[in-house]
């Protein structure tokens, strides 16, 4: 029987193909030599050191970037979705109020007697989900908005006029949102129906309505706008869900135990107060409301929106006192 044989077939690879395999195979086995190893260059002992990056938060100058891209959007915003956004954030805020009242209407009059702060803290800790619906949620508040607008202002990036009547188109819906809250959910389901709740909004509305001046009114409202509107820039340089509710909370918190004067949360509260029989007038309504709304435009516009650019954007009046931009952003991170 004759034996078969098997034979490979012989592959002919070039010369040139072979040397590169060759040269490929033995560069990427060999360790680099030492003189071809990139070494880092050591640290300057001079250089000034880098700030550390924080977790969790987004930087002033990024913040600033974010507030004023949400001005752009918000100025150019349809009418109709404007006044459409501003109602439903006149219902949420009326939730939260509506909360807030009932928690501070629970404490009985001899315990509001000795621990006064007790119900304004109840109120405050309740209220301040209010601003969480409207921010996270969705919605267009007046006194927020401002603020937004007036950081556009400054960088000269939205046109006066379009967002004057943005602003205009929003303080009335959430007029709107306001009273369809107080008058449904409010007085027509007869939750502050009894004597103790009765007693106590016809407190609140008279010390809003004829307990000050206006002049005493409107700086009030300049520190109620001040804190919202720092809860809001809180909200926007945290990046993670549960730091976003604490930056709202404490703020919040902060205006209702102050008695602060905010416009839009008058709008609902006053309006309650009249709804059931507080001894007061709709002209001492828009008494408080005219002082709350030029307040809170300027702790809005000036005390947040002004100093977020100029911390971002300084430049010093003083010629020889001027220093370069890296410094100073260096120094205010610090």
């Amino acid at each position: 029987m004759a034996s078969s044989t098997f034979q490979l077939p012989i592959l002919h690879v070039p010369h040139s193909t072979a040397s590169s395999i060759t040269t490929s195979i033995t560069t990427s086995t060999m360790p680099p030599s030492p003189e071809t190893e990139v070494k880092p260059a050591p640290p300057n002992p001079m250089a000034p050191p880098t700030p550390p990056k924080s977790v969790g938060m987004q930087p002033a100058s990024a913040l600033e970037a974010g507030i004023l891209a949400t001005a752009k959007v918000r100025a150019n915003r349809p009418v109709d979705q404007t006044f459409y956004l501003s109602v439903v954030a006149g219902i949420w805020l009326g939730f939260g109020a509506i909360g807030a009242l009932s928690a501070a209407c629970g404490v009985p009059q001899s315990v509001r007697t000795e621990w006064p702060i007790l119900p304004k803290f109840l109120m405050g800790a309740i209220f301040a989900f209010a601003l969480h619906y409207i921010v996270i949620f969705g919605g267009e508040l007046f006194t927020g908005t401002i603020m937004i607008f007036g950081v556009g202002w400054i960088n000269r990036a939205i046109p006066i006029r379009r967002s004057l009547i943005n602003l205009t188109v929003v303080y009335i819906g959430n007029w709107c949102g306001c009273l369809i809250m107080a008058y449904f959910m409010a007085y027509l389901t007869g939750i502050f129906d009894d004597a103790s709740s009765r007693q106590w909004l016809t407190v609140a509305t008279l010390g809003k309505t004829q307990g000050h001046g206006w002049g005493v009114l409107f700086l009030k409202g300049i520190g109620a706008n001040a804190m919202v509107c720092m809860a809001v820039v809180l909200y926007h340089a945290c990046t993670d869900s549960a730091g976003k509710i604490m930056a709202i909370w404490f703020p919040v918190v902060v205006f209702v135990i102050s008695g602060y004067e905010h416009c839009v949360a008058n709008m609902f509260f006053l309006t309650v107060g009249l709804l059931y029989g507080a001894p007061s007038t709709i002209a001492r309504l828009w008494f408080n409301q005219s002082a709350a709304l030029c307040g809170n435009v300027i702790g809005g516009a000036v005390v947040i929106g002004v100093n977020l650019h100029l911390m971002n954007n300084w430049i010093s009046p003083i010629p020889w006192d001027r220093e370069p931009k890296e410094s100073n952003d260096l120094e205010r991170r610090q």
